[in-house]
C-alpha cells in the first residue's frame, strides 16, 4: 500500500469512526438534521409557501409539508433552473443532476455544496470499508465507468450533468489518477466507440477493481472485448487507436499522447486467445480484487451473466442505494446489497408498502421500521427536496447498531393487474429465475406483458446460445407459470378459475435487448442509466419476435 493510500486510509477512518458513532442514536441523528434542514431554508420561497417558520417538530412539518412528487416541486425548480435564488435553499445551487421524468420531461434535480459534500463523504467511506476488508484493492490500476458529470448548462448558466458522474468527481483524486480511463472518455457520445476504447485502454493494466453502477456495463465492456479483440489487441502493440473507432479529432489527439507500443502486453492478450478464443477478465485480470456495481432491483437480473466471465472468488460489493436525487446508503460488506442508511445525509419518512394508495397512510420513522418488511421512502434532502416521494420500494434487510440496513427492491407502483392478481415484477424476477433452472435453459434479455384483452401474460425472451426444442420451450413456460402461482397465490386463484389465461412465450429476434436500449440511448440517455422495465402493459413490436410458444395443455397444480 503506497504512501497516498495509507495517509487518506487513516484520515478516513477517523471520520468513519465519528459517522458510526451516530449510528448508536439514529432517531436523535434524523430529528436534528431535519430541524437544522427546515430552519436554515425558513426564507426560501417553498419555505414561505409551506410555512417553516412555525416547523418546530416532526409533527409540524408533516402538518405543514404533505408528501408530494417532482410535479409539485416543478414550478419552484423552473425558478432555480433559471437563475433565481433562495427557491429552494438557501444554500446556492451549484449544480443539477437530470434523470428521466414520468411525463417525458427530463427532471433537474438541485445539488448544493453541503449535498455534495455528503456524495464525497460516502464515497470516501466506501472506498474505506472496502480497503479494510480487500487490502490489495489498490495495489494496481482502477476502472471507473461513468457518464459526463457537466452535460450542458440551463437558461440560468446553472450546470446539468449525471448522478454517477457527481458521485465520481467526488472520489479522492489519487483514485481519479488511478483510472485506467481517463475522464475524457465519459465525453465520448457513440457507446460502441466508448466502450472499446475504455476497454483497449484498460486491458493494458493490472486492473484490481472495477466499478461502475450498472452491472451490464460491465457486461457490455467485456462482451466489447470478445467483440474486437484482434484490432484491441494491435492498437495495444501499436500504441494506437483505430481509425474505425468513432472518436472526434481533438479526442484522439488528446489521447494519442497517452499511448506507447506495448508488444509483450500484446502477446500476453494473444495467448489468452488459444484455449478458445475467448477472452475474460479471470484471465487478462487475474490480480481483480474486487467489482463494485449494483446488485439489487431489477439490474441486479444480470449478475448471473458475471460467471462465465469472473473468477467466482472475485468479490463483488453493492456501490449503494442511491439516485439522481440522494445518496441514501452504505454498504459495508460484499454480502447483500443493503447497506447503512445514511442518516446525517438526508431525513427519511417510510409508508408501509401495502398502504401506498391510501389516502391517509402510515409514515414511520427509521426508529419505526421493522426488519424484513418493505417501505415506500419519502426523502427530505439538504438541496432541496422536501417529503419527495421517490417512488422507490425498499426493504429493511437488518439493522447496523441501531440504524437500518436498507436494500432497493425496485420502483414503486411496479405492478400489472388484469383481474386481480396484481403481479410485481420481484414475482416476474424470481419465477424467471426458477423456470431456468428447472428447464436448465438460459435466458439472456426477457420482459414480462400483461395483455388486458386477451387476459393473459406475455412473456418475451431472448435465448443465448443454440435455439432449444419446442419442448424445453414449452417446459420453460410451463414452469413460469408454476412458479408465478407459487410466488403469488392471487395469480393461482385467478388461474385455475381461468381468470386468466394460460400465458404465452414470445421468442425474440437475436439483439431485440440491444436495439431496445439503443431506441432509448439515442436521445442522450446514459448507458448507466438504462434499466429495463420488466413488467409492463406495454407490448413488444410484433416484427421482433421469431415465433410465440402457447401451453401445450392446461397443467394445474
Amino acid at each position: 500500500m503506497g504512501i497516498i493510500v495509507k495517509a487518506a486510509a487513516f484520515v478516513a477512518g477517523r471520520q468513519w469512526t465519528r459517522w458510526e458513532e451516530l449510528t448508536n442514536r439514529p432517531q436523535d441523528t434524523q430529528d436534528r438534521l431535519l430541524l437544522h434542514i427546515i430552519t436554515r431554508n425558513r426564507s426560501t420561497r417553498f419555505g414561505g409557501d409551506h410555512r417553516f417558520d412555525a416547523i418546530h417538530t416532526l409533527r409540524d412539518y408533516r402538518k405543514q409539508v404533505d408528501i408530494g412528487d417532482y410535479e409539485r416541486l416543478r414550478p419552484y425548480m423552473e425558478r432555480a433552473k433559471n437563475g433565481e435564488a433562495n427557491t429552494l435553499t438557501e444554500e446556492p445551487i451549484v449544480m443539477f443532476t437530470m434523470t428521466s421524468g414520468s411525463t417525458g420531461e427530463p427532471k433537474l434535480i438541485p445539488v448544493t455544496e453541503t449535498s455534495r459534500r455528503n456524495h464525497r463523504q460516502l464515497t470516501r467511506f466506501w472506498y474505506y470499508r472496502a480497503l479494510v476488508d480487500h487490502p490489495d484493492l489498490f495495489s494496481g490500476k482502477l476502472l471507473g465507468v461513468v457518464s459526463p458529470a457537466i452535460e450542458g448548462r440551463t437558461a440560468g448558466g446553472i450546470p446539468f450533468g449525471s448522478a454517477s458522474g457527481l458521485v465520481y468527481q467526488s472520489s479522492p483524486s489519487w483514485i481519479q489518477n488511478a483510472n485506467a480511463a481517463p475522464r475524457e472518455i465519459a465525453e465520448v457520445k457513440d457507446f460502441e466507440a466508448k466502450y472499446y476504447l475504455t476497454m483497449r485502454l484498460a486491458l493494458e493494466h493490472d486492473i484490481t477493481f472495477l466499478g461502475t453502477p450498472n452491472p451490464s456495463t460491465i457486461l457490455k465492456l467485456v462482451e466489447s472485448v470478445n467483440q474486437n479483440k484482434y484490432e484491441i489487441i494491435k492498437d495495444i502493440c501499436d500504441g494506437k487507436i483505430t481509425a474505425r473507432c468513432n472518436l472526434q479529432p481533438e479526442m484522439r489527439a488528446a489521447l494519442a499522447g497517452r499511448l506507447r507500443k506495448n508488444p509483450a502486453r500484446a502477446k500476453r492478450l494473444e495467448s489468452l486467445i488459444k484455449n478458445d478464443g475467448t477472452l475474460r477478465p479471470k484471465e487478462y485480470w487475474p490480480r481483480l480484487q474486487l467489482m463494485g456495481c449494483w446488485k439489487g432491483g431489477t439490474v441486479g437480473v444480470r449478475l448471473k451473466e458475471f460467471a462465465r466471465w469472473f473468477a467466482k472468488a472475485t468479490p463483488l460489493r453493492d456501490l449503494g442505494y442511491m439516485a439522481s436525487e440522494a445518496q441514501m446508503t452504505l454498504p459495508i460488506s460484499d454480502e447483500g446489497s443493503a447497506g447503512i442508511l445514511a442518516i446525517n445525509e438526508n431525513f427519511y419518512e417510510f409508508i408501509p408498502e401495502s398502504e401506498i394508495g391510501s389516502p391517509a397512510p402510515t409514515t414511520l420513522t427509521c426508529a419505526e421500521i421493522e426488519k424484513g418488511a418493505s417501505y415506500y421512502l419519502v426523502l427530505t434532502t439538504p438541496a432541496g427536496l422536501y417529503r419527495y416521494d421517490i417512488n422507490d420500494i425498499v426493504r429493511v434487510a437488518g439493522f447496523y447498531n441501531q440504524t437500518p440496513l436498507i436494500e432497493f427492491v425496485c420502483k414503486g407502483r411496479d405492478v400489472t393487474n388484469i383481474t386481480g392478481e396484481k403481479l410485481h415484477v420481484n414475482h416476474v424476477i424470481q419465477a424467471m429465475a426458477q423456470a431456468q433452472n428447472a428447464a436448465r435453459m438460459a435466458v439472456q434479455h426477457f420482459r414480462a406483458c400483461a395483455d388486458v384483452e386477451k387476459s393473459r401474460y406475455s412473456f418475451f425472451v431472448e435465448l443465448d446460445g443454440v435455439m432449444p426444442t419446442q419442448e424445453r420451450l414449452v417446459q420453460l413456460l410451463h414452469e413460469l407459470d408454476a412458479s408465478l402461482r407459487v410466488l403469488n397465490v392471487e395469480y393461482a386463484q385467478k388461474r385455475e378459475s381461468r381468470r386468466l389465461d394460460a400465458p404465452v412465450l414470445c421468442v425474440m429476434k437475436s439483439g431485440w435487448f440491444q436495439r431496445k436500449a439503443n431506441a432509448v440511448l439515442q436521445p442522450g440517455t446514459r448507458d448507466v442509466q438504462f434499466k429495463a422495465q420488466l413488467l409492463s402493459s406495454i407490448p413488444e413490436e410484433g416484427s421482433e419476435i421469431q415465433f410465440v410458444v402457447q401451453c401445450a395443455n392446461e397443467l394445474l397444480p
